[in-house]
């Protein structure tokens, strides 16, 4: 309440006193500050995109935050500039108006409490389809939830899709419209063919809200003063580990929304993922960190434009129409290091794209979008049932995770892996005929050709790895070494309470049993 009463008495005070609200204002209420400014003939934009978090470019200005630290270091550029007012004060509230799924019209935000009382319900009224999981807390304590959502079907080969939203806490658009979208799913299900064929087939797992501190920046009753960045003034979507730029690409620790989403990813293994974000109006897809294009653009591009036009049947003229008609690549819009788009992608061998739903961070009236948006979200997650599918074990019963690639494709990590548990594994592709190969160190690969990929169809696979026989140079023994370091990095700063369970030496030496437990743990199912 103390901050929600401060930050309408600093706008109160602006209004009467007609003045430009200077930086240190704003980051005294707010944490952050908002602000534009023209390119520069002297630094890149690489260069200042990992000093201040950019949230978009349009007509010759770029628009960003940055914390008071950013700030300052922005400042050596000696760039003009001019602060904007921050955009969790654009929403006005009505009191009067209580949020409800069943409004068609000038519904509000959720108050943090009605959201996490929707989300307890959505599992009280169907247990059967639905599940709400804690997938890890913020800074301050609130709760980052999922809710998995899957028919009454014993079907082994179920793609699991993940959505999610509002990573940065002043985008709220998509946070409503993911709650629309889980009430959408459960009620629809037996009722409307399609959505019931998508539950049944697929394991659909939503996070309405990735970043709950700065969504209730204010307090938890309003979204009125969210802020982009979490409680530690971090930009979530800088926070990932990056391919080109490291761990930790911002120079800042893994946050704890950083850390449950890797957690979350590393455990659940999703084969399609997408996030949501306000601010223009078009399809995002990789890569974000480099200029070249990821080794599946074709399906990415026709996935991105599949929503696009589906968008464009569903609402009015002049909507979801930026860039190119409604999709850009990542790096051509501008390049940033440390996103979640690309570690998904690039570390977890996942398929995701960012979607930005609305011109306005916070828009009046957010139930619009989602009617604009439902028919695409859905086809989005039909998107997960084209491609190839399968076991892969050895001696016939035993699951191994292997590694399954198309060579004459698959660089820059696009290959994937079966899961360790199940042997399970998924590959999304465009339809069409692919060679593909299979194979784990100590053990024959094995090469299947011509493979044929039919729309909203999985082709399955059952694939029996034979172990190589001893002295075999044939067989493939190689691990690459950064990749082991890479795993023990990340299995160390993620998680070091599952350390406790090592037994290491007083002096922190690791043994190889150690290494190989961590590398599981790190590797995941």
């Amino acid at each position: 309440m103390k901050k929600l009463c401060l930050l309408s008495l600093f706008i109160l005070l602006n209004v009467i006193s007609g003045e430009v609200i200077k930086p240190n204002d704003y980051f005294r209420v707010m944490g952050e500050v908002y602000f534009r400014f023209q390119s520069s003939s002297v630094f890149s934009l690489n260069e200042i995109s990992r000093v201040v978090s950019i949230a978009k470019i349009k007509d010759g200005w770029i628009y960003a935050y940055a914390n008071e630290e950013e700030f300052k270091k922005f400042l050596l550029f000696k760039i003009d500039y001019e602060i904007l007012e921050h955009p969790g004060y654009a929403v006005n509230i009505n009191p009067a108006l209580k949020f409800s799924l069943t409004l068609t019209s000038g519904s509000r935000y959720p108050s943090y409490n009605e959201y996490i009382e929707m989300m307890n319900q959505f599992q009280s009224l169907k247990p059967d389809i639905c599940q709400i999981y804690e997938i890890g807390t913020t800074v301050k304590g609130r709760k980052i939830l999922c809710a998995k959502i899957s028919g009454l079907t014993d079907i082994f080969f179920k793609p699991k899709v993940f959505l999610t939203s509002t990573i940065h806490g002043n985008e709220p658009c998509g946070y409503v419209m993911m709650l629309y979208l889980i009430d959408y799913l459960l009620s629809q299900y037996g009722i409307n063919s399609d959505i019931t064929r998508i539950v049944n087939n697929c394991e659909i797992w939503i996070n309405p809200l990735a970043n709950p501190d700065g969504t209730y920046w204010a307090g938890d009753d309003t979204v009125f003063g969210a802020r982009r960045y979490n409680a530690n003034g971090v930009d979530l979507n800088r926070n990932f580990p990056d391919p080109e730029e490291g761990l930790h690409p911002d120079g800042k620790p893994w946050q704890p929304e950083t850390i449950a989403m890797m957690d979350f990813a590393i455990n659940t293994i999703p084969v399609l993922s997408v996030n949501f974000h306000s601010g223009v109006e078009a399809v995002n897809y990789p890569w974000d960190t480099w200029e070249r294009l990821h080794p599946d653009n074709d399906w990415f591009v026709y996935i991105s434009r599949s929503y696009a036009n589906t968008v464009h049947q569903n609402s009015p003229p002049g909507y979801f129409d930026d860039f190119d008609n409604g999709i850009t690549n990542g790096y051509a819009w501008y390049p940033i290091a440390g996103g979640r788009q690309d570690y998904m992608n690039y570390f977890q061998h996942c398929r995701e794209v960012t979607i930005e739903i609305s011109q306005d961070n916070l828009p009046q009236d957010p139930f619009l979008y989602w009617t604009y948006n439902r028919q695409a979200i859905t086809d989005f997650v039909k998107q997960s049932l084209t491609g190839i599918c399968g076991i892969i074990s050895c001696q016939d019963t035993i699951p191994i995770k292997a590694k399954i690639e198309i060579p004459e494709r698959d660089y820059d990590n696009s290959f994937v892996f079966s899961e360790s548990q199940t042997g399970r594994f998924f590959r999304l592709l465009l339809p069409g005929r692919y060679n593909v190969k299979f194979s784990v160190p100590y053990h024959y690969e094995q090469k299947i050709e011509n493979i044929e990929v039919v729309e909203e169809q999985l082709t399955s696979l059952f694939i029996n790895l034979e172990h190589a026989a001893k002295g075999d140079p044939n067989t493939d023994r190689i691990v690459d070494i950064s990749d082991v370091i890479l795993c023990l990095r990340m299995a160390i700063e993620i998680d070091t309470k599952d350390l406790q369970s090592c037994d290491m030496n007083s002096d922190g030496v690791v043994d190889i049993s150690d290494v190989i437990l961590i590398l599981r743990m790190s590797i995941g199912p």
